[in-house]
């Protein structure tokens, strides 16, 4: 059985995939930097680097299935306050990425984008230490970047991310008879968290009904036991309105860059 057919099928994408094209502004602020991320011969990766100061360690942000990177210029000062700058990459197809997303690329790609990034982070003279945070479907990047040994990685975020996808697949009703645990298991998340040994903060909403506040449990067990961990579930958060919860969100995260820097 070709499970990685299976899990790029159109039923699951037309699911779990919003794809916008967003062109980029011509009146950008100063500080917000487009980048494109060349990972392939025929693939780019498009996004932003909301820059606080270049001294600062880096967020490198995945983001969730219905956003680009160009709307978190609203969300970037928020991040500022926890010492850091925010750099947020799109999925295939998203911005102006190339291209189509597939399940399969989120993991294909997350590695390389790193990397990437990394080098673009060189080439501008910007301090190379960097936290990994994926919400929600970003968390798919997340998760395959922290199982790897990558240099300058200080730690890895999940906000609002699921640990099984097999658990995501049945949540959303897509029905695959012949999908099990065990046959999906190579692209789920919870295999790549087991294999964790970066510091791991996960921050989930108690009212979040599209990946219910359980898969956040659910990474915090999976994570080793030497792994240096922290679930922060926030009382009343829903999936998209945790960011609003501005305390119990940006707290823990300031603390959490503070310590790994």
């Amino acid at each position: 059985m070709n499970v990685k057919k299976i899990i790029n099928n159109p039923a699951i994408s037309r699911t779990i995939f919003y794809p916008r094209k967003v062109p980029i502004p011509s009146n950008l602020e100063s500080n917000i930097k487009p980048f494109d991320l060349k990972i392939g011969s025929n693939i780019i990766i498009g996004g932003y680097f909301f820059l606080n100061d270049n001294t600062l360690p880096s967020i490198l942000l995945f983001h969730g299935n219905g956003e680009v990177a160009l709307e978190y210029s609203y969300f970037a000062p928020m991040f500022f306050n926890c010492g850091v700058n925010l750099a947020v990459a799109d999925f295939r197809g998203y911005g102006h990425s190339n291209d189509q997303p597939s399940y399969t690329s989120l993991i294909d790609d997350a590695v390389l984008i790193y990397k990437k990034f990394q080098n673009w982070l060189d080439s501008g003279s910007y301090n190379p230490k960097t936290f990994v945070f994926g919400r929600s479907l970003g968390s798919i990047c997340a998760a395959e970047i922290g199982s790897k040994e990558l240099d300058h990685l200080r730690g890895i975020i999940f906000e609002s991310g699921f640990a099984s996808t097999y658990n995501l697949i049945k949540h959303f009703g897509i029905d695959i008879p012949t999908l099990t645990p065990d046959l999906i298991s190579p692209y789920s998340n919870d295999t790549r968290i087991r294999k964790f040994h970066y510091p791991t903060l996960i921050i989930h909403g108690t009212s979040d009904f599209i990946i219910p506040t359980s898969e956040g449990e659910l990474i915090y067990k999976n994570l080793p036991n030497d792994v240096e961990k922290q679930l922060i579930l926030i009382e009343g958060a829903t999936h998209n309105n945790i960011i609003t919860f501005k305390e119990e969100y940006f707290e823990p995260l300031k603390k959490f860059i503070h310590k790994y820097m």
